[in-house]
């Protein structure tokens, strides 16, 4: 479903009036939350940083997020788990998968958990500027997730 919506959303971005763009992130490594905080100061998004799944679950439940990024090895869950619990506390966010490796199989994969995309860390600015576009596309003005 998130598949065929991604080829029939709008190509406009968001209007301003929106607000900001929400992220929730669940135990990255330091270094890709570094990244992460200074490009949300750069674009004025809110994100939320998690130690822990369970963390992740209940924020999920409880906030509304348009973007959610989900490290691949998660201290005592298979990410798989995370990404089924995360999709279905939070069924209209982007869920990205935060990976040392992509391909073909591994994207299905998510896909079919209730993901979105893959992402691959260690972040670089430009990737992680190009999937958060893709996102912003996604969630169109059409398709809003969260009441700002």
């Amino acid at each position: 479903m998130r598949f065929m919506n991604w080829f029939n959303a709008s190509k406009e971005p968001r209007p301003e009036s929106q607000g900001r763009l929400r992220i929730l992130a669940l135990s990255l490594f330091l270094e890709d939350t570094f990244v992460l905080e200074r490009l949300g100061k750069e674009h004025d998004w809110e994100l939320r940083f998690t130690n822990s799944p369970r963390e992740g679950f209940a924020l999920a439940a409880q906030s509304c997020f348009d973007l959610i990024l989900c490290h691949r090895n998660q201290p005592g869950y298979p990410w798989r788990e995370v990404m089924d619990r995360l999709a279905a506390a939070s069924p209209r966010s982007c869920i990205l998968l935060v990976s040392p490796t992509n391909d073909d199989y591994l994207w299905g994969d998510v896909v079919a958990q209730g993901g979105y995309d893959v992402l691959l860390r260690p972040l670089r600015e430009k990737a992680v500027l190009h999937s958060i576009d893709a996102v912003e596309r996604f969630i169109s003005p059409a398709a809003s997730l969260c009441s700002h």
